[in-house]
Order: C-alpha cells, then sequence, then structure tokens
C-alpha cells in the first residue's frame, strides 16, 4: 500500500491477507481500489502488491474502462393469449 494514512491497522491486516492470498493463488499483481464517504466527503484508495509495473497497468485500466450503469426498469411480459 502506498502510504495512506486513513487506513486503519484492521483495514491494513485484511488487505496485506487478501493480497497474500491472492498471489499464493497464482496472482503476478493485485490491486484493491476503495472509497469510503464520511461527512459527505468520499476518499479513496489504492493498494497494490507484486510486479508494479503489471499493478499500474491494471490501475490505468480499471480508471480508464467504461462503466455499465445498471438501471432497475421493468418489462413489461407479453401474453400469447
Amino acid at each position: 500500500m502506498r502510504g495512506n494514512p486513513k487506513v486503519s491497522p484492521a483495514q491494513r491486516q485484511i488487505l496485506s491477507r487478501f493480497a497474500a492470498d491472492m498471489q499464493e493463488s497464482g496472482c503476478d499483481a493485485v490491486v484493491i481500489i476503495a472509497s469510503s464517504t464520511k461527512k459527505n466527503m468520499t476518499r479513496s484508495f489504492v493498494a497494490q502488491f507484486g510486479n508494479e509495473l503489471l499493478c499500474n497497468s491494471l490501475i490505468h485500466h480499471a480508471f480508464h474502462t467504461e462503466t455499465i450503469v445498471y438501471t432497475d426498469e421493468e418489462i413489461e411480459e407479453e401474453n400469447d393469449q
């Protein structure tokens, strides 16, 4: 993780365990992007583990990939009578 003082020790431990498990399962790089909102201010952080060049590519991909917005729309059913 890149020096983020807003991450609690418990969060840091969870992130480290998760990244270690992912690397043990064969991942070359693990990137975790999270955000939190407090008092109407949103903060985000990026934790990266493993191959730094690959991590940077994953971060770039995550921030430049179009997101798909899903909406809750009711679909009318057609009755064949």
